[in-house]
């Protein structure tokens, strides 16, 4: 068979159309071949033999190096895909996510508005109590108008809460729906 040096050589030859890079890198496997072979105590002939003839080793690199490129000159540009996908999920979010997503931001801004309006009302209660007697008609007493007052400002102030824990959450999903979005666009 041959030495060590003289299949180098010669798969060196049959791949000598390849950039200077693509050629180091391939001959440098093949030496670590060789290296291990020789580790495990084969002879340079076994390990050559293994590996196949140099003609035979080369022709299946340049195939596959010939194959792997036409699949990159087949495969779409990277940006048209891209662009494919962001259309597509444009149409997705628009037909299916926007209404939702539009309901769910009502309810909040309604729970916020309620919340202020409780608010507004409790004090509203609590500093229209001493005039309440100028008004004609039923006129709570101003323990029960300060008492109503004070609990609805409480409720507003709960409401408010609950508007700003679920505004959080519905942000937190909302950039976890953009950030899978985005992972879909850029693959």
């Amino acid at each position: 068979m041959m030495t060590r040096n003289e299949y180098l050589s010669k798969l060196k030859s049959y791949l000598s159309d390849l950039r200077e890079g693509e050629l180091r890198e391939i001959l440098l496997d093949y030496e670590e071949h060789f290296n291990i072979g020789r580790e495990k105590g084969k002879t340079d002939d076994e390990i050559s033999a293994e590996l196949g003839s140099p003609k035979e080793v080369a022709e299946s690199i340049l195939s596959t190096i010939h194959t792997e490129s036409y699949n990159e000159k087949a495969a779409p540009n990277d940006g048209s895909r891209r662009f494919l996908i962001f259309l597509l999920l444009l149409g997705l979010n628009l037909v299916f996510v926007l209404g939702p997503v539009a309901a769910v931001l009502g309810v909040i801004v309604g729970i916020f508005g309620a919340g202020i309006g409780f608010v507004v009302g409790g004090i509203g209660l609590i500093f229209g109590a001493p005039f309440a007697g100028f008004i004609s008609g039923f006129v709570p007493g101003i323990l029960t108008s300060v008492s109503f007052g004070i609990g609805l400002g409480a409720l507003g102030g709960l409401v408010f809460i609950l508007g700003i824990v679920l505004g959080k959450l519905f942000y937190r999903l909302m950039s976890m729906y953009i950030d899978w979005n985005k992972r879909i666009i850029n693959g």
